[in-house]
């Protein structure tokens, strides 16, 4: 069930990326190649997107996404204050995980179409249960 429950956190700061104009990565330098490469991935399966991506390279076991219009989230570390999508677990996977999730989004026509994410992206997220399912 914990899969389940991690892919939904998954998709829903997947879908919260997707919907801000610039992203900032907290990450250490192994992810860099990947968050360089974001915009032009994403905006080869989608043109419509326009996303500005940048790294901040650190030197700790977690990945923070920083958004600009939006709580953004956390993969790995300590539970994060706030509303921001904290998704525990082995960092590489879940970043291989959210980095497929953000292209087949993209693919999809997301933001911009009606239903392509699915129906839970159409209720409210409750990061607190999350958190509650993900421990």
């Amino acid at each position: 069930m914990r899969a389940t429950f991690e892919a939904a956190a998954i998709s829903e700061l997947a879908r919260r990326t997707l919907r801000s104009p610039e992203v900032t990565f907290e990450a250490k330098s192994m992810f860099g190649p990947e968050i360089n490469m974001l915009s032009t991935t994403l905006s080869d399966v989608s043109p419509a997107i326009n996303i500005g991506f940048y790294h901040i390279e650190v030197e700790y076991d977690e990945i923070t996404i920083n958004l600009l219009n939006c709580p953004g989230g956390k993969i790995g570390g300590d539970v994060p204050s706030g509303d921001e999508v904290w998704i525990p677990g082995d960092i590489s996977n879940i970043w291989i995980r959210y980095i497929r999730v953000l292209t087949d989004l993209a693919r999809a026509g997301y933001p911009g179409c009606v239903g392509c994410a699915g129906p839970a992206a159409e209720i409210p997220w409750d990061e607190e249960l999350s958190r509650h399912r993900l421990r």
